[in-house]
């Protein structure tokens, strides 16, 4: 039996061997704390987020079930997971940065959910900001984030710099970002925004 391997590492585990726990904690914390750092943008939170994700193998170790040979990482990183959607459920908690968002709303009809009305009311609510932002924001957001046009050829059509274009787009989303906010009295929106974007990272 190989005794460096997760499933032999986790078998110690359940047994409650901290050695092996400790091993496992440092093949896989570094791994971890990158993969939730890139979606959340917070190295307190992220390191709290790899915390809970180990205490709670300890915790769950008598009933979590990985064959032998198997790696522990599958698991762990379905707990990243929902770390992270539950992280952008929280009141008050949005989305770290403007290209996460963005691409959060490129992906959001796409996403495969049950909470199909939710996506419905999104759509809407975001339709209904672009449609309120001045033209000078609106113009460019469309063409990039509808007709997928790079920013090079948006500033030749408008005859605009390309940094007034990229400009103008970071302005968009940052005005979209607040209102999506504002709207996120239970999280509902959020989640899918993070599920969104977690699906468009895979």
């Amino acid at each position: 039996m190989n005794l460096s391997s997760d499933s032999s590492l986790f078998e110690l585990i359940k047994a409650g061997n901290h050695l092996a726990y400790t091993a496992i904690i440092d093949r896989y914390w570094e791994e971890l704390y990158r993969h939730i750092w890139s979606k959340i943008k917070n190295q307190d939170d992220a390191k709290d987020m790899v915390q809970d994700i180990f205490l709670g193998l300890w915790k769950n170790r008598t009933s979590i079930t990985i064959e032998t040979g198997d790696s522990l990482a599958p698991y762990l990183f379905r707990s990243a997971k929902y770390a992270v959607i539950n992280h952008f459920s929280r009141p008050r908690i949005t989305i770290a940065d403007e290209e996460a968002l963005s691409k959060a709303l490129q992906a959001a009809s796409t996403v495969k959910t049950d909470d199909t009305l939710l996506m419905c009311e999104l759509q809407d609510l975001v339709e209904d900001e672009v449609n309120l932002l001045p033209a000078r924001l609106q113009v460019p957001y469309r063409l990039s984030r509808e007709h997928d046009l790079p920013v090079r050829e948006i500033a030749k059509k408008l005859s605009l710099s390309e940094q007034t274009v990229k400009n103008n787009i970071s302005t968009a989303l940052g005005i979209i970002r607040f209102k999506m906010g504002k709207y996120n009295s239970d999280g509902s929106i959020i989640r899918v925004l993070a599920v969104a974007c977690l699906l468009h990272h895979k």
